[in-house]
């Protein structure tokens, strides 16, 4: 497959469905499951329907933050646990700008 055409998947899966298999997820992103469950591990992904890994379910929001931690961990070279901290680092900051933003704005 393309990049473009994986663009084009990636899309219509985010818009098309409020949750995806752990299978979808994985051909969306070009991830292993495995992966995929390490991330899980970690806390940057949580299954919105829980219970045995092939019968994990994401919310549509968790194709961009795969693609997220895939270039963290290409572009810096992170292991599992950084891309974490990383992720969890820049959700933080998202959180305090749109405070900020609000506050500015009284």
């Amino acid at each position: 497959m393309s990049r473009d055409t994986d663009t084009v998947l990636t899309a219509y899966i985010v818009e098309s469905q409020t949750t995806i298999t752990l299978g979808h997820l994985c051909r969306s992103c070009g991830v292993h499951a495995e992966w995929v469950q390490q991330l899980v591990a970690e806390g940057v992904l949580e299954p919105a329907a829980a219970g045995e890994r092939e019968r994990w379910a994401f919310s549509a929001d968790s194709v961009p933050r795969v693609h997220t931690a895939l270039r963290l961990q290409r572009d810096l070279g992170l292991n599992v646990s950084g891309v974490a901290l990383a992720l969890e680092l820049m959700d933080e900051i998202r959180t305090l700008r749109r405070q900020l933003d609000a506050h500015q704005e009284r």
